[in-house]
């Protein structure tokens, strides 16, 4: 004869089993979840702190490069060693304050070049770029392209123009290699200003100078911005290398100054907790100030 209440306490003995198994299983994956998230967390929260600090390393490295430039030029001549050496001692110093929060900082610094008038001064730069918006006056602009064959021909012009805040061409320059001369167009938005021609390469806007010497009739660049707010824009950037300055105020009345003499693309590293970032930077020399 079959004993009803054994079937009845074995019954609830796997009704209570089962429950706890389930209950079980439930907390389990709740601390598995737990232990993902907090993990995730703490990696997330990781790459976020060493791209903050890479991001701080990185201006604080192009404000280096740009302080040991002019270091380096305060005997008149560029000093090599001098730039160097301050180079050398900043890496030193940075790395010692990074490294009491564990992180590891190096330079791995690269040769001064030529600089194209491309967004970064590289050759594969950005082509078409703004050199500097929201300008109300400009009170000096020259370039120099010094290495005529860097230059690129009738087919691959370079453009510097100057757009009014509606979009209006207001004045351009092209300029190309043509045998060994930069052949120069200057024009408004309406007809052709004037064409050039250039030996040495030296091009002073504002002072309408063609290699040092005074032209006729003027670049008149001056007269066809007057009264206007406008951006200057660099087209076909690599098709031609050189340095530049340029210096005015914008339309909230804030001066401004740029020069870009020379490039350099340094490589930074920094590393914490076994990640590594590496990060080339295209720094122009001496900078500038918008």
């Amino acid at each position: 004869m079959i004993n009803m209440k054994s079937l009845d306490d074995s019954a609830q003995l796997l009704l209570i089993a089962g429950f706890a198994v389930g209950v079980g299983i439930v907390v389990i994956t709740i601390m598995l979840n737990n232990v993902i998230y907090a993990s995730n967390i703490a990696s997330e929260s990781s790459i976020d702190t060493s791209r903050y600090e890479m991001a701080n390393v990185l201006q604080m490295t192009t404000e280096a490069y740009e302080d040991a430039y002019h270091y380096a030029i305060t005997g008149g001549s560029f000093d090599n060693d001098a730039f160097e050496q301050y180079l050398e001692n900043y890496t030193d110093k940075a790395s010692q304050n990074y490294g009491v929060a564990g992180l590891s900082i190096s330079c791995q610094t690269d040769n001064i070049s030529t600089a194209y008038f491309t967004h970064n001064g590289l050759a594969d730069g950005e082509n078409d770029w703004i050199l500097v918006k929201n300008v109300n006056i400009t009170d000096s602009f020259a370039f120099a392209i010094p290495d005529k064959s860097l230059l690129g021909n009738e087919s691959n012009k370079v453009m510097i123009k100057a757009t009014s805040t509606s979009g209006t061409m207001l004045w351009s320059m092209e300029f190309y290699n043509s045998s060994g001369n930069i052949n120069i167009t200057v024009s408004d938005q309406s007809s052709t200003i004037g064409n050039y021609q250039s030996n040495s390469g030296e091009i002073n806007i504002t002072a309408d100078k063609i290699d040092g010497t005074g032209i006729a009739p003027a670049f008149r660049f001056s007269d066809r911005t007057a009264g206007q707010d406008y951006s200057i824009n660099i087209i076909n950037g690599s098709y031609a290398a050189g340095t530049y300055s340029i210096s005015g105020n914008t339309s909230t009345g804030q001066s401004f100054i740029q020069a870009r003499y020379w490039t350099i693309n340094p490589i930074v590293s920094i590393s914490s907790r076994g990640i590594t970032i590496n990060r080339s930077i295209p720094i122009s020399l001496p900078g500038g100030v918008q």
